[in-house]
């Protein structure tokens, strides 16, 4: 026999089920790697894919599994969106969705001081020469970057326009013609042209390109460590990549001698590694995380 509980209370949701923790990516990808060096074995966590998915899924569960919680990069988030997603989560009475206040889980790794203290580490490297290192191969970036975060803040204004879809009470009677006439001065097509004419003017464009460039940058070109967002708002994905290539030396132990890993294995093995013996100096989201999580499970 089947049977349904309802009203369950936050505390009953938080302490006495099963939780799992929703990430991006695939099984074998840095997302869950990394969190389940961080939070298991007090909860489990599994991949979900796309962000998209991932907040589809959220929205979707978060009323019949209050105890299923979901984590997700920020990629082109604004922080007050950021912000609210950390107050009070876990919440069984919202989505249960964070997101990351860098745009990529692969960003939290651009801390030097932190990486640096890997035992795969290359010897005679110092958290300083890592640093100018990424300030450089991100100021290759920065016209690109800056350039498609206005795209992209672009795209998302228009899409946001007001307006609403035709009704069928609006087209009761009328031809083809008049459905057509209709359609091209409906409101919608019109808030549209309107907010697209304002926001791709291309006065409008140079100065938000100039806004990003300063918020990336903190005012210094080329960037410079510790000065602009570039460290947590740029794609870190490639930066992570090239950087645990050239500033680390995972030895691979199931051939020995001078093997080496590389690529998604080798980049696991660095994570791995810093979250298994220097959580005392990791980033801030990733102890806050861990945090809060240790409070309610």
């Amino acid at each position: 026999m089947l049977t349904v509980r309802t009203g369950a209370t936050s505390q009953e949701v938080l302490q006495g089920a099963q939780h799992i923790l929703f990430v991006e990516g695939t099984k074998d990808g840095l997302d869950v790697t990394v969190l389940h060096e961080l939070l298991t074995p007090k909860l489990r966590v599994e991949p979900l894919g796309a962000s998209f998915s991932v907040r589809s899924v959220a929205t979707a569960l978060h009323e019949f599994h209050p105890e299923y919680w979901f984590v997700i990069d920020r990629d082109d988030w604004d922080d007050a969106t950021v912000d609210a997603s950390w107050g009070g989560f876990p919440d069984p009475a919202k989505d249960n969705l964070l997101i990351w206040r860098r745009k990529e889980l692969e960003n939290h790794f651009l801390e030097p001081a932190w990486v640096c203290n890997s035992k795969y580490f290359k010897p005679g490297k110092t958290s300083v020469d890592l640093g100018l290192w990424l300030a450089v191969e991100a100021s290759k970036v920065l016209w690109l970057e800056a350039a498609n975060r206005v795209l992209i803040a672009k795209r998302n204004r228009v899409k946001r326009s007001p307006g609403s879809l035709l009704k069928q009470g609006d087209l009761y009677g009328c031809s083809r013609d008049q459905v057509v006439e209709k359609l091209v001065s409906s409101p919608l097509l019109q808030d549209l042209a309107t907010t697209a004419k304002k926001e791709l003017a291309k006065q409008r464009v140079r100065l938000d390109f100039d806004k990003e460039v300063e918020v990336l940058s903190g005012g210094n070109t080329p960037l410079t460590w510790g000065h602009g967002r570039w460290r947590d708002l740029m794609s870190s994905k490639a930066f992570f990549h090239s950087m645990v290539s050239e500033w680390f030396v995972v030895p691979d132990n199931s051939k020995g001698g001078n093997a080496r890993l590389s690529g998604r294995s080798a980049q696991r093995a660095v994570a791995v590694d810093l979250l298994r013996s220097h959580q005392d100096t990791m980033p801030q989201d990733f102890s806050a995380l861990k945090q809060m999580l240790d409070q309610v499970v």
